[in-house]
């Protein structure tokens, strides 16, 4: 499956989701105007606009995806790199070189009630268990490829000396966490120990 954006011809660009034939280039099946409404582990459902031929013309109909992502072996969550620091957005190679840049954790999207924007919003969070977890607001699916996808919306940043609280522009590079059975050993001889 990828996500991409095309004007279908009608020269008004919207998001399509194709959904391909193993090893094909031919399309199965395609929902447009989607919108990412559930992931949890490495399954996810997608909601769109479901176009069907017939002889009365092409239906339009609600379709949703229950999909499950491809994982590779060894895969133990996903890595997660930020693209926007407090809605500034930062240069291409900042984000893809710098080790400091990468989160690891686990990824859920849902919906819920807000606070900062007093309304149900889609959201995302990516939860680190060594750093405090991320939340985007009215979160977006921007596009899927081969093995990453992006998230987009906006982060809560509470007031701050002469900056009031503030909603800003955050997308996220998101991609799979792949570890050897060893990395994941030692990774887990660090974690504290329970107390008895």
């Amino acid at each position: 499956m990828v996500v991409d954006v095309t004007d279908q011809g009608k020269r008004r660009p919207s998001k399509v989701a194709r959904l391909y034939a193993l090893g094909s280039k031919a399309i199965v099946s395609e929902l447009a105007s989607i919108k990412l409404v559930w992931l949890k582990g490495f399954e996810f459902v997608l909601q769109g606009v479901d176009a069907t031929q017939s002889e009365r013309g092409v239906i339009q109909a609600a379709q949703s995806w229950m999909c499950k992502l491809a994982e590779p072996l060894d895969t133990v969550g996903f890595r997660m790199r930020a693209i926007y620091d407090r809605g500034l957005a930062l240069p291409r190679r900042q984000v893809m070189d710098r080790p400091s840049y990468v989160s690891e954790g686990k990824l859920a999207v849902g919906e819920a009630l807000t606070e900062h924007l007093n309304r149900h919003v889609p959201y995302a969070i990516f939860d680190n268990p060594y750093r405090s977890g991320a939340v985007l607001h009215d979160c977006e699916l921007d596009w899927v490829g081969e093995s990453t996808f992006q998230l987009s919306g906006f982060q809560h940043y509470e007031a701050y000396a002469d900056q009031p609280a503030r909603l800003l522009r955050q997308a996220w590079i998101i991609e799979f966490d792949i570890k050897t059975p060893e990395q994941v050993a030692f990774i887990r001889s660090l974690a504290p120990k329970p107390q008895r």
